[in-house]
């Protein structure tokens, strides 16, 4: 009994919301032709570079756990990258499709979702509840700085050459706004130093506080342009891959990688998400297959609504 109030809190008070607000961006898509494309440069060139330059001041880990949530993230993308790549080829998906496939597998969603998630997952102490979304944040940044890079160059390569994709990606303002955090972030300049000038903090924080809401209408606007008569196998692929093998990879990693404890149950639960939305949105930005990217995240969405739960009720037991 305990488990299924679980899953029925988790599936209310998480996936329902963003299910809305992706319904709405569906209708705002079906009235605005072009709301997709809007939506999408909207993200990718202001709330995207600002909510990840707010965040990565705000946070106040020590810097070990920075390393190992690091460490954990890039081990995370190499492993998924190459189950995808496996995959794809297998199925034998052209260049467009294999893009978008692995953008599927790679990329979690790690702050729209993840975020929420752990302060339900862990609100049974507010101590834990505040590290469990420091983690959370510093895991997103590292998924941000992959969407953003890696899935944008492999995006822009699957509709065209890899030395375009490589300029386009280096157009991208999120890559600035990084190195520009975390070298504020080394100099001493953090969140509080910025806090005693309210002409730039309270601009940054209203922007960053707008980006899940604009990165779910996105998707939905996408969503008006796509079909959903049926599910092919590549889609259920990438959800299975994204929802089933996700948590398995994350309980290998964080055994190689000698975590254990409360860290070790933050790593496992934000690496079961499902695909991040930031998937579709570099595949709008260079119009790579933005039908399946679309797809993927809103089938993922609706079936993590079950998966996650039993992670969390598995991985609370395990560590």
């Amino acid at each position: 009994m305990e488990y299924l109030e679980h899953i029925g809190q988790i599936a209310y008070t998480v996936v329902a919301p963003l299910v809305v607000l992706a319904g709405a961006g569906y209708l705002l898509g079906r009235r605005v032709e072009a709301a997709a494309d809007v939506l999408a440069k909207t993200l990718l060139y202001l709330l995207i570079p600002v909510f990840v330059f707010r965040n990565i001041l705000d946070s106040d880990l020590a810097g070990a756990e920075y390393g190992r949530i690091i460490a954990f993230s890039a081990a995370a993308l190499a492993v998924f990258y190459v189950l995808a790549q496996v995959a794809s080829r297998v199925r034998g998906q052209d260049r467009p499709l294999r893009g978008a496939f692995t953008n599927s597998v790679i990329l979690y969603n790690s702050a729209n979702f993840g975020i929420p998630v752990m302060a339900l997952a862990f609100s049974f102490g507010e101590e834990q509840q505040t590290y469990a979304v420091a983690v959370q944040i510093i895991v997103a940044a590292c998924q941000g700085t992959a969407a953003y890079t890696v899935g944008a160059l492999l995006a822009a390569a699957g509709s065209g050459g890899v030395g375009r994709a490589a300029r386009q990606v280096l157009r991208l303002p999120f890559i600035y706004a990084l190195a520009a955090a975390l070298a504020m972030k080394t100099a001493g300049l953090d969140a509080d130093v910025l806090r005693r000038v309210p002409l730039l903090w309270k601009p940054l924080s209203i922007i960053s506080e707008a980006y899940v809401a604009m990165a779910l209408l996105t998707l939905g606007s996408q969503m008006a342009r796509v079909r959903l008569a049926h599910v092919p196998l590549d889609l259920v692929m990438s959800a299975g891959l994204r929802l089933l093998i996700g948590p398995l990879v994350g309980l290998g990693l964080v055994a190689v990688l000698g975590l254990e404890g409360l860290l070790a149950q933050i790593l496992v639960i934000g690496i079961s998400g499902p695909s991040a939305v930031a998937g579709a949105v570099v595949a709008i930005e260079f119009r790579n297959r933005p039908d399946f990217a679309a797809r993927a995240v809103m089938l993922s969405t609706l079936a993590a609504g079950v998966t996650v739960p039993t992670v969390i009720f598995a991985v609370q037991r395990l560590f």
